[in-house]
């Protein structure tokens, strides 16, 4: 349930498409022109940005070398493995390290790149690429209370209770609510802002919403995080009023972080260094996609 092609057009007037750049721009041309001179770029991070940047600009002649720290591609689209009803995003990412394969991009993986690295390499061009984290819990965590980061849940594989808490109720935190629904367990949702996944676009939000209604979650809205005790989560209403959210483990999902670090590092490793998509600024893959192509089709 992408539906980025009918929220933007309702929207903007407009319409893009998640995986492919070129939808809405056809009369841009629709073939990538080939570079009149072949040029070494290295590509930083191996997430769906840095895989866009790296088969465009390979597609274009470019020598493109693409690192990425973990041991497998696709970045956050890997933690969507975990959850049945995003799969195709996973598949999205196993795809594109398939075409970087048929495009003889090369890529390295377990590999960290910092600015003595890429004065190896020598590249013409850098795309940093390298993404975002989760922003972990800010809150006090008494002793022996159990909490989770989404890449505990998703990628480590560490498992809940029988009764959550999730803390967030962006787009992130709705899925991993529902997920937990469907696999057993009960589920309550806590957010601060009035309303459920105000990040899902106009087409995605009342279907999400529904299936949220439907999977019985209890939802607390204008709920602010106090603190997490071995019963729960403690919640301060609008009127200060606290509560208890009670549950045995707490899953923290209130968004990503840049690693700005990473990207500021290497700013200056190339003639032509451009920062992509979560790198910027967390956002979503459409945004991911643009950024990554157009940087590559300038190199």
């Amino acid at each position: 349930r992408c539906y980025v092609c009918m929220a933007e057009r309702a929207v903007t007037q407009t319409r893009r498409c998640a995986v492919n750049p070129l939808i809405g721009r056809e009369f841009e041309g629709m073939d990538i022109a080939r570079s009149p001179r072949s040029r070494k770029v290295l590509v930083v991070g191996g997430g769906i940005a840095g895989m866009v940047a790296a088969a465009t600009a390979a597609r274009r002649g470019h020598d493109v070398v693409l690192c990425e720290l973990e041991g497998e591609l696709g970045g956050i689209l890997r933690t969507e493995a975990a959850l049945p009803f995003k799969r195709d995003m996973y598949e999205l990412g196993r795809t594109y390290a398939h075409l970087l394969d048929r495009l003889g991009v090369d890529v390295r993986l377990n590999t960290e790149v910092d600015a003595a690295f890429a004065e190896k390499i020598a590249p013409d061009a850098v795309i940093v690429a390298v993404g975002s984290a989760p922003i972990p819990m800010p809150l006090p965590v008494e002793e022996g209370a159990r909490v989770l980061s989404i890449d505990d849940l998703y990628l480590e594989g560490e498992q809940p209770g029988d009764e959550v808490v999730v803390l967030g109720g962006g787009l992130t935190g709705c899925e991993c609510a529902i997920n937990q629904v469907r696999l057993g367990r009960r589920a309550h949702i806590v957010e601060m802002r009035d309303g459920l996944a105000i990040d899902a676009n106009i087409r995605h939000r009342p279907i999400l919403l529904a299936e949220v209604e439907r999977a019985g979650i209890d939802v607390n809205l204008n709920a602010r995080g106090v603190r997490v005790e071995r019963g729960g989560l403690v919640v301060a209403d609008g009127e200060g009023e606290e509560h208890l959210v009670p549950g045995d483990t707490v899953i923290c999902a209130i968004g990503q972080r840049s690693r700005s670090d990473v990207a500021d590092a290497l700013r200056d490793a190339a003639p032509f260094v451009r920062v992509v998509g979560d790198a910027v600024r967390p956002s979503n893959i459409t945004t991911a996609v643009y950024e990554a192509y157009h940087a590559a089709l300038d190199i």
